[in-house]
């Protein structure tokens, strides 16, 4: 009987912290450039490219927003979580070359070829923000033994600070490492 209870409130536990995925929401938005050659397109890309959070001037850019919510159980002498939601916000921030079928030939490909590098490298800057939402969403789940309720208060927001300042500093790093793209092929020829 013993272990029959046991299970079945094991089996509880679990199902309690079941991880879903967090819920992601991506919005792409274009700015527009123009150029009659990759000289002119490149000026109006410097032009009109977004600011980053450092006020330079790039030509494209990718914001994410992680958000959490959480719910526990709550005695009078302790508190433990029974849940948590997370959500990813995502913008990317591209350009769209304004005429560009009727541009020749060789801008129509280099502008291909350098848009497909543009966005890869601005995917990875997507993929670090649900890297940290599904961490985020882990380490919050993994907070699992009974404590006060602003100790609990306290260590699902240093946790998830923690992991928040983790990807933003590699995600400079491997802007850093790339030289925001250029290193891996986002140039205009």
């Amino acid at each position: 009987m013993f272990l029959k209870g046991f299970l079945i409130t094991s089996f509880t536990l679990i199902a309690s912290h079941a991880i879903a995925a967090p819920v992601i929401t991506i919005q792409t938005e274009y700015f527009t450039v123009t150029g009659n050659d990759s000289n002119s397109l490149y000026q109006s890309l410097q032009k009109n490219g977004p600011i980053g959070e450092n006020g330079d001037r790039y030509h494209a850019v990718t914001r994410w927003k992680a958000r959490w919510s959480y719910s526990w159980r709550e005695t009078s002498r302790w508190c433990q979580l029974s849940g948590v939601e997370v959500s990813l916000d995502i913008d990317y921030l591209l350009p769209k070359f304004k005429a560009l079928e009727s541009k020749p030939e060789h801008l129509k490909k280099s502008w291909d070829n350098y848009f497909q590098a543009l966005f890869k490298h601005e995917q990875q800057h997507k993929d670090y923000g649900v890297q940290a939402a599904n961490e985020l969403e882990q380490a919050l789940l993994a907070i699992n033994e009974r404590q006060a309720c602003s100790t609990l208060q306290n260590n699902m927001a240093d946790t998830a600070q923690q992991i928040l300042d983790k990807y933003d500093l590699l995600e400079k790093e491997f802007d850093r490492v790339t030289n925001h793209g250029l290193n891996q092929g986002i140039k205009l020829q």
